[in-house]
């Protein structure tokens, strides 16, 4: 009994350190997992603790790591994570200043875009309104031109009759029907002018607005670049045990973040492609559709196992 012991320990042991050759991120795994599944190379997770500031449940947070898991499937045919509650790595969420200050970053931001919004609208408003008033304009100029015209003429009518005797009672109730008609003609354009510089007022007045708007995005702008300096840090990190999650602005920032953390238990560094997964900076990258880009496929074919 006690030789069949040393050889099942010798077994085992040859066992683990095949594995730890072959397949180093099973060494993630505890010893019982490896022994009772010694074909299975997955890397077993689980999702231990979430800090309810997040925002985000258990389930919800677990199958987003599963959608992290399948980034690496797909990129490269081969299933390397599953999920196992009874994991021995941790993926824990942790909520510090760093998740603060994005969300107060991402409330500033969207305040912003509102006003941008809201700006835009106003800025539509203002357009719209403008090329309402060249438009009357032009009619009100033709107008004027005409009523001009027939004042002009209507006079010049008077004048050829008065130099030539005068005119007869006939003429003289035309020449009345066609003064009341100018003075009706005048009085209508003068409601016209009005009008027209009533618009021009409303159209002053939104302008005023306009540039209210523009200057409180500035301000609101201005306050954003003081209150939140550009600066590096961690969205998370694996430590070679665990992986820790300190920061996200959405679910697919998390998911990449998940991905990218999933790609250091494999062994993997970074690599300067600023589009790609393994890049330092979640920043550049394709976050709702992402697959694998040849930065990171590279990196993974050359890995050199590494715990940092």
């Amino acid at each position: 009994m006690r030789v069949f012991i040393l050889v099942f320990v010798s077994l085992v042991f040859i066992l683990l350190i095949v594995q730890n050759k072959k397949h180093p991120q099973v060494i993630l795994n505890s010893p019982i997992d490896r022994v009772l599944h010694p074909t299975d190379t997955r890397l077993r997770y689980k999702i231990s603790e979430i800090d309810s500031r997040f925002n985000i449940s258990h389930e919800r947070a677990i199958q987003l790591s599963q959608e992290a898991a399948a980034i690496w499937t797909a990129g490269t045919g081969k299933e390397f994570f599953i999920y196992d509650p009874k994991a021995k790595l941790t993926i824990n969420f942790h909520y510090d200043e760093r998740q603060e200050d994005s969300s107060a970053r991402l409330a500033h931001q969207k305040n912003i875009q509102n006003e941008q919004t809201q700006w835009e609208a106003k800025n539509n408003e203002v357009n719209s309104l403008h090329n309402e008033i060249d438009r009357i304009n032009a009619l009100l100029n033709a107008k004027k031109i005409e009523y001009e015209t027939q004042v002009q003429n209507h006079n010049q009518q008077i004048a050829h009759i008065n130099q030539n005797g005068g005119a007869h009672a006939s003429q003289r109730e035309a020449f009345n029907q066609q003064r009341v008609f100018l003075e009706q003609k005048l009085q209508n354009l003068k409601f016209e002018i009005d009008s027209y510089n009533s618009k021009i007022h409303q159209l002053n007045m939104q302008i005023d607005e306009l540039n209210q708007i523009n200057q409180n995005i500035n301000a609101s702008i201005q306050h954003f670049n003081s209150k939140f300096k550009p600066y590096l840090f961690d969205k998370g990190n694996f430590d070679g045990r665990n992986i820790n999650i300190f920061e996200f602005q959405s679910e697919d920032d998390l998911r990449l973040t998940l991905a990218h953390e999933f790609g250091h238990a494999l062994g993997l560094k970074h690599h300067e492609d600023p589009k790609g997964l393994m890049h330092p900076m979640m920043q550049d990258q394709e976050q709702t559709n992402f697959r694998l880009l040849h930065s990171d496929l590279m990196l993974f074919q050359n890995r050199a196992y590494s715990r940092e």
